[in-house]
């Protein structure tokens, strides 16, 4: 449910918000740990890369 990565040259871990829901005192944990590192934030939608889609027809 998190994974590093790098996006547009940054890095960065993507945490699964389905984890709030599995295991509520992970999440806070990823949160709190955000917060108390002064880590920035963002709600996102991640879409595949331009390779990986299919090719349109």
């Amino acid at each position: 449910y998190c994974v590093p990565n790098l996006i547009n040259g940054v890095r960065c871990v993507v945490v699964n918000e389905a984890l709030r829901e599995i295991e509520p005192m992970a999440w806070d944990f990823v949160m709190n740990f955000a917060r108390d590192n002064r880590l920035q934030v963002a709600e996102a939608c991640l879409l595949p890369d331009a390779d990986d889609r299919p090719a349109s027809s």
